[in-house]
């Protein structure tokens, strides 16, 4: 039978993806901040930002390491933008 037309697999209980807690979302999509100042790009960020941000949360490191790489992940992201904002501004001048 061809694959497309198999009927999906149900995962098991233990393999299914564990939800994220409210507290644990909302700390790693602090940088969709930047949706406010940033419009398309800082939204673009923000997210790219979030998305490293649940990897880093769901990754074996210990609690400190995600808290410090969630910290600095939302100001690279930041960064980022600040420094697409000035090249933005110097070349409209």
């Amino acid at each position: 039978m061809n694959d497309a037309f198999r009927p999906p697999q149900q995962v098991p209980a233990q393999q299914q993806p564990a939800k994220v807690p409210g507290l644990v979302q909302l700390a790693c999509a602090w940088p969709l901040l930047l949706v406010a100042v940033g419009g398309l790009i800082g939204g673009a960020l923000g997210g790219a930002a979030y998305g490293i941000n649940m990897s880093i949360y769901k990754s074996q490191l210990p609690l400190a390491a995600k808290i410090i790489l969630n910290i600095v992940t939302g100001l690279g992201a930041i960064v980022i933008w600040l420094v697409i904002a000035i090249l933005i501004n110097s070349a409209r001048q």
